[in-house]
């Protein structure tokens, strides 16, 4: 059956396989291609917060506004 996701195909080294294996027998997990997506999920999310994280530190001095005051 056809599927509308996106396939990636990746090459890993033994020591990785191996390390993923753990992982999915760790988690339980149905197959090593849930484990990488669940990794990848939250190796996205951490990306994500760190650049945000960044832009944040980038306003620091930068007059604050209280929240009352934005939200009036």
């Amino acid at each position: 059956m056809p599927t509308a996701k996106k396939r990636i195909n990746l090459t890993v080294d033994e020591s990785m396989y191996d390390e993923l294996e753990k992982l999915k027998e760790l988690k339980e997990a149905p197959s090593l291609s849930a484990v990488v997506l669940e990794l990848t999920k939250s190796a996205l999310e951490v990306e994500e917060d760190l650049y945000f994280s960044n832009i944040a530190s980038e306003r620091e001095g930068e007059e604050l506004l209280d929240h009352e005051e934005v939200w009036k």
